[in-house]
């Protein structure tokens, strides 16, 4: 829809580890930093900079973005680190999320099958609101049209409107979950908003991964994989989530998939929130690890997607996006140094 406001924050890190031992050449970390510099509109000329431990501040170039609006970002930190997994496993950690974000995060899937009571102990989105959002639920939630109107019949609950409306919502996600399980990105369903617009997600989450396809020599079939059913996903190891985390003294809710493959020499992680209950629309986060000479080279991307014109997505918040998301990575990447013994805590 040509009127609907559809932007994007993406963030990239980048950063020079140091690692337990002389790193392989293969894959080539010096080639790919090359490729990051232009997907990421770097001047080649700061490569001094990265190699030297300095931030360097980042913009998409023109040739690379994404069909929509894009704001990036840039940081960079120095780690240690006994091999290429632990730097992926240190940042995608449960505790650097919680540390850093204040996310609480618990698994969604046990045992390859979608269970209710995985939804069990989720939070109220806004307590205080409830009887507002269950009379225009797509006014304050993502929601598909049969999802809202499933919240709506709630109006007329005469009994614990919490429990009802947290048994009503459990088993929402746990549909949209059960969907992305068996059908990836193509069981994502768009969001119709209270003015009748459509937002798609998934969609948008292709656009991103698409973007990513420079990554594949690197790392092969990972790039592939993403977005993809898990019966289509084999090569990687794959863990499902749903997750809590403060905007704007709100909760917000959302759904991800978390994807990691490992190689001898390399790794690569990706974080994919396929449903956001308010604020954004889409993420995903890759962070990858390669040789770069005796060392280790960590980088990490991001792409946020909004079309809100209030909290999360304002147009306050857009202006400040880039400082915003590439502040928090920063941080996470410091907590990842920190969790490898190797650096201070960040607070």
């Amino acid at each position: 829809m040509a009127s609907r406001i559809f932007r994007a924050i993406t963030a990239a890190a980048i950063l020079i580890g140091t690692s337990g031992g002389v790193a392989a050449q293969s894959p080539d970390g010096k080639a790919l930093a090359a490729e990051l510099f232009t997907y990421l509109g770097l001047d080649q000329k700061k490569r001094s900079e990265l190699e030297a431990g300095e931030v360097v501040q980042n913009g998409l170039s023109k040739a690379e973005r994404l069909p929509d609006e894009i704001v990036a970002a840039g940081a960079m930190l120095i780690v240690k680190a006994p091999d290429a997994t632990a730097v992926v496993d240190a940042f995608l950690h449960s505790e650097t999320f919680e540390r850093i974000f204040q996310v609480r995060r618990q698994q969604a899937l046990q045992g390859g099958r979608v269970e209710l009571a995985a939804f069990s102990t989720l939070p109220m989105p806004d307590p205080g609101r409830l009887r507002d959002i269950v009379k225009a639920p797509a006014r304050y939630l993502n929601l598909s049209k049969s999802e809202a109107d499933s919240l709506k019949s709630l109006v007329t609950t005469t009994g614990d409107l919490q429990a009802r409306f947290r048994t009503n919502f459990g088993q929402i996600l746990s549909a949209r979950l059960s969907a992305y399980v068996k059908q990836g990105l193509a069981g994502v369903q768009p969001y119709v908003r209270d003015n009748g617009s459509v937002v798609n997600p998934a969609a948008e989450l292709g656009n991103a991964i698409r973007s990513l396809a420079f990554l594949s020599d690197e790392f092969p079939g990972f790039v592939d994989a993403l977005g993809k059913p898990s019966s289509a996903s084999s090569a990687l190891l794959r863990n499902y989530y749903w997750m809590q985390r403060p905007v704007d003294k709100e909760n917000v809710l959302t759904l991800s998939v978390e994807d990691r493959q490992k190689q001898a020499k390399a790794a690569v992680g990706a974080d994919v929130h396929f449903y956001a209950s308010r604020d954004y629309n889409s993420m995903i986060t890759v962070i990858g690890v390669v040789p770069y000479g005796a060392d280790w080279m960590v980088f990490a991307l991001n792409h946020t997607f909004t079309d809100q014109v209030t909290g999360f997505g304002s147009s306050v918040r857009r202006a400040v996006g880039r400082d915003l998301v590439a502040t928090e990575l920063g941080k996470q990447l410091a907590e990842t140094r920190r969790r490898l013994g190797s650096g201070p805590a960040q607070r």
